[in-house]
């Protein structure tokens, strides 16, 4: 979560964060702030809504791709080995 301080956001905060806006990312305090922003800048809600609109189009122009199975599992795999190289390296600095 990404926290920021309170009082009114500048257009280029508002460009910073509009990615983890977008996402559900931030904590209520700053999606506040952000909201209220865009609700009084015609040219920062128009940039939030085309990233809107691009993250739209690409999800659904990816989601009718056909992953051939061996690149899925190969993947899927690399994804497991980095997560348990993170794990491991995340206990040893705690323990």
């Amino acid at each position: 979560m990404k926290v920021i301080s309170i009082g009114r956001f500048e257009c280029r905060e508002v460009r910073d964060l509009a990615d983890a806006f977008i996402d559900n990312e931030l904590l209520v305090e700053t999606t506040l702030q952000v909201l209220g922003h865009i609700d009084r800048c015609r040219d920062c809600r128009a940039f939030v809504e085309e990233k809107i609109r691009l993250k739209r189009l690409v999800y659904t122009s990816v989601k009718q791709l056909d992953v051939p199975e061996t690149l899925r599992g190969n993947v899927w795999e690399q994804i497991r080995k980095k997560g348990e190289s993170q794990w491991r390296d995340y206990r040893e600095r705690m323990y």
